[in-house]
């Protein structure tokens, strides 16, 4: 009796972990390391900010449609630059993680200059 009432507790601690797992905010988080590394492998600088912005696309992001103007302190000292955000979200419906790729372009030349990485984490509860 004592052996029964023990695997079904063994058994049903292994369903809540599972089911904690399927629904918890674990499966596709991405470290700060590795979405770098996904942004920096797209080798994005020196491309024309549409074709930046294309190469993104395809890659899951989804680019805002409002560029904006902002300084940007830079390794030569602060520039005026044009940012356009792109972001991806995890698959996750109650937390998820929100990965940017900002885009830094010269106004001049519409070249991408700098590429910003981020990651937003969203509250669990």
């Amino acid at each position: 009796m004592q052996r029964t009432n023990h695997k079904k507790i063994f058994i049903l601690i292994f369903f809540l972990l599972f089911a904690q797992l399927l629904s918890g905010c674990v499966l596709t988080r991405v470290s700060e390391k590795s979405h770098a590394r996904e942004v920096g492998n797209l080798n994005l600088i020196g491309m024309s900010m549409d074709a930046a912005k294309e190469k993104l696309s395809k890659e899951g992001f989804d680019c805002s449609d409002y560029p904006e103007t902002n300084r940007v302190q830079t390794e030569s000292g602060p520039r005026t630059l044009i940012q356009l955000d792109c972001s991806k979200r995890s698959l996750e419906l109650i937390c998820p993680q929100i990965r940017y790729a900002v885009l830094n372009v010269d106004p001049q030349s519409f070249k991408v200059v700098l590429v910003g990485k981020r990651i937003t984490e969203q509250a669990c509860f």
